[in-house]
């Protein structure tokens, strides 16, 4: 994951405050932020609901709103920071997103954010897809990068330190579908301008 493996609560807690503290990374957090309410009323979801990787717990407060919430991260203090410094989370684990310590059909919706980008692998995407949908009961939420021009070239202008796979609709739709998940709704954060998509998914 692009944060590696955070030492202390004190640097998941630097890491929050300076993660969306720049004017265009406010924007691009508000919109997310209000793309994912908006899926999650559309189409009802409540309940139990997984955030993994919980990161610093950026999503926490809105996931509590529809539901109880757990969280889980392969890191330890990012657990800890969900469940201590922030509150919200009912339980939280430590664990791998390919091997997930929940049974199975126990989440109303399991909410994987900013992750798949960092999978370069397709088996690896695969056995994530799968095992998310293997603790849901019906709903998975997700994001990924699919293929823009624009922010290939913009990529390729300016390097950035970490590595995104940006992967066909088609390709990912294919992912879903071997997983035993059917892509039920595409978001996109910044259309024409950024490959990052929010998609809602349900168990086929």
């Amino acid at each position: 994951m692009a944060y590696g493996r955070w030492k202390s609560l004190d640097q998941v807690e630097r890491y929050a405050r300076k993660r969306y503290s720049k004017l265009d990374q406010r924007l691009v957090d508000r919109r997310e932020k209000a793309l994912v309410r908006s899926l999650l009323q559309s189409y009802g979801i409540t309940g139990d609901v997984l955030d993994l990787p919980v990161g610093y717990g950026r999503f926490q407060p809105l996931l509590r709103e529809f539901g109880t919430v757990y969280a889980g991260d392969w890191g330890f203090f990012p657990a800890v920071y969900a469940h201590e410094r922030l509150g919200t989370a009912r339980l939280s684990v430590t664990c791998d997103a390919q091997f997930v310590p929940f049974g199975n059909n126990t989440m109303d919706l399991v909410f994987c954010f900013r992750l798949m980008q960092h999978m370069h692998v397709r088996e690896e995407r695969v056995r994530i897809y799968r095992e998310l949908g293997r603790v849901s009961r019906r709903w998975v939420l997700v994001s990924v990068y699919l293929q823009s021009v624009f922010h290939t070239v913009h990529r390729t202008l300016f390097p950035q330190p970490s590595r995104i796979t940006f992967l066909r609709r088609s390709e990912f739709e294919t992912e879903l579908a071997e997983a035993g998940l059917r892509l039920v709704a595409l978001r996109s954060v910044l259309p024409g301008l950024h490959g990052h998509r929010i998609v809602l998914a349900q168990l086929s």
